[in-house]
C-alpha cells in the first residue's frame, strides 16, 4: 500500500499520466482516504492447466512458432481464446476455468469424502466442472465414453445451470477426480482491476492436469473443443511455443498465465517432471499465500531500459504522454508492500504494452539465498466473498 502512495508523488500531476499511471494515483488516492479496506471481496475462482502428450493433440496455426534454439517441451498445454464480448479480459489466452459457485459446494458434499478441505473440495470441484464446461475434457473417476453428441449436450446443460453437473455425476455414476489435480498457485486479482470489475476480481486457485499417457483420456484431448459462448478458440501450443507467441504478438495473455507458462518451459521439458516439480517447495510460484501483484513506479529512465531489453527501443512515452512501461511485484521483490523481500530483491513482471491486450514480458527476479522475510500480512488486506 505504501509503495501505492509512493507511486503517487512520483507519478506526478494527474492530467500528464498515461492511463497505467493514472490507475496507481486513483488507488493511492484510494488508499489515502481509507476506502481501500472497504473494498468489494474477490471471488473464488479455478483454473486448471490442461496438459496433453505432445503426439496426442492437433497442430494449430501457432505451432512451431518458436525458434529452433528453444527447448521443446514433449506436451502441449490447453490455452482457450475468450470471447470478444467478455468484460474480463476479452480476446486473450486463458486456461479452461471460471468462477466457484454454490453448486460447487453442494457437489462436493455430496460427491466427495477424503482429507480435502470443504472449501478446497469446492473449488476442485468448480475447477472439474469448469474444464468440462469450456473444453470438453473429462476429468472423472471412473473414466467415462460420452459420444459427440452427448458430450456436447451435458455440456450445454451445464453452462446453462452448473447445478446440472452433479447430475450429470450422478445419473452416470462419477466423481470429479480432484485428487489428480497438483496445486500450482492462487493469484489475487490486483486493487485496480478489482475495483473497476461490477462483481469485483477473483482469488484464482491455478491446477495442474496431467493425463496418464495410456489412459483413454489422453488419446481424446485432441477432440476438446471451445465451448463458442464464453470462449472462441481452443489451441495446443507447448509453453515456449505459447511464449513465443506472445513474443511475436500474435496472442494476449495475462501476467499468471505467463509466468505459470515461463515456469512450465524453464522447468519441466518433459511431462514425467510436472508432477514432481508441481510439488516442489522451491517453486516462485509455490506460496502458502495467494500471490497479489502489486504496481511499482517506475521513473522515464527506467521504463526506457525495460523498452531496450523487450523491443528495443528507448523511448518511455508518445509526445502525448502515454505510457509504454510498467511492472507488477510479486512477493519477494523489495517493493512488494505486504510480502517484501530484502533490500535489493527482485521479483517482479516488467511489461510493455497495455494490461490486457497483446503485451510483452520480462521476469525480473533476483531473490538471495535464505528464508524469504514476509510481513504479516493484515486482516484488510483482502477478503473472500462467501460463495
Amino acid at each position: 500500500l505504501a509503495q501505492a502512495m509512493q507511486a503517487r508523488a512520483v507519478l506526478g500531476p494527474v492530467r500528464s499520466l498515461s492511463v497505467h499511471a493514472l490507475r496507481l494515483t486513483r488507488l493511492a488516492m484510494s488508499i489515502e482516504s481509507g476506502s481501500s479496506a472497504e473494498l468489494k471481496p474477490w471471488r473464488l475462482s479455478a483454473s486448471v492447466v490442461v496438459l496433453a502428450p505432445h503426439g496426442s493433440v492437433p497442430d494449430c496455426s501457432l505451432t512451431g512458432i518458436a525458434a529452433d534454439s528453444a527447448p521443446r517441451q514433449d506436451y502441449r498445454v490447453c490455452m482457450l481464446k475468450r470471447a470478444a464480448r467478455s468484460s474480463f479480459m476479452p480476446d486473450t489466452m486463458v486456461f479452461p476455468g471460471g468462477a466457484v459457485d454454490a453448486a460447487d459446494v453442494a457437489t462436493a458434499s455430496q460427491l466427495l469424502v477424503g482429507a480435502l478441505s470443504s472449501q478446497e473440495a469446492s473449488v476442485r470441484c468448480g475447477a472439474v466442472r469448469e474444464v468440462f464446461e469450456e473444453s470438453g475434457v473429462c476429468i472423472f473417476e471412473p473414466k467415462v465414453d460420452f459420444s459427440s453428441d452427448e458430450l456436447l449436450a451435458w455440456r450445454h446443460r451445464v453452462h446453462q445451470q452448473s447445478s446440472e453437473f452433479q447430475k450429470m455425476c450422478c445419473d452416470l455414476g462419477v466423481t470429479p477426480a480432484v485428487d489428480s489435480l497438483h496445486y500450482w498457485c492462487s493469484f489475487i486479482t490486483p486493487d485496480i482491476e478489482h475495483s473497476r470489475l461490477k462483481k469485483g476480481g477473483f482469488d484464482a486457485r491455478f491446477y495442474i492436469w496431467v493425463p496418464h499417457e495410456k489412459d483413454q483420456t489422453a488419446s481424446k484431448l485432441g477432440a476438446a473443443l471451445a465451448d463458442a459462448q464464453e470462449t472462441s478458440e481452443l489451441v495446443w501450443l507447448t509453453p515456449s511455443e505459447a511464449l513465443a507467441a506472445v513474443e511475436a504478438e500474435r496472442i494476449a495473455l495475462v501476467p499468471p498465465q505467463w509466468y505459470i507458462l515461463k515456469e512450465l518451459a524453464d522447468a519441466c521439458p518433459t511431462l514425467t517432471l510436472v508432477p514432481r516439480y508441481a510439488a516442489s517447495t522451491d517453486r516462485a510460484l509455490q506460496r502458502d499465500y495467494p500471490i497479489k501483484p502489486y504496481p511499482v513506479a517506475l521513473s522515464r529512465e527506467e521504463q526506457g531500459l525495460v523498452l531496450q531489453r523487450i523491443k528495443g527501443g528507448t523511448e518511455a512515452a508518445d509526445a502525448d504522454g502515454k505510457q509504454h512501461a510498467f511492472a507488477l511485484a510479486f512477493p519477494g521483490d523489495e517493493k512488494h508492500p505486504v510480502f517484501p523481500g530484502c533490500i535489493g530483491a527482485r521479483h517482479r513482471l516488467n511489461m510493455t504494452g497495455e494490461m490486457g491486450k497483446k503485451m510483452q514480458f520480462e521476469l525480473d527476479k533476483f531473490v538471495p539465498e535464505g528464508s524469504l522475510p514476509l510481513k504479516a500480512a493484515t486482516s484488510k488486506w483482502y477478503s473472500l466473498a462467501k460463495l
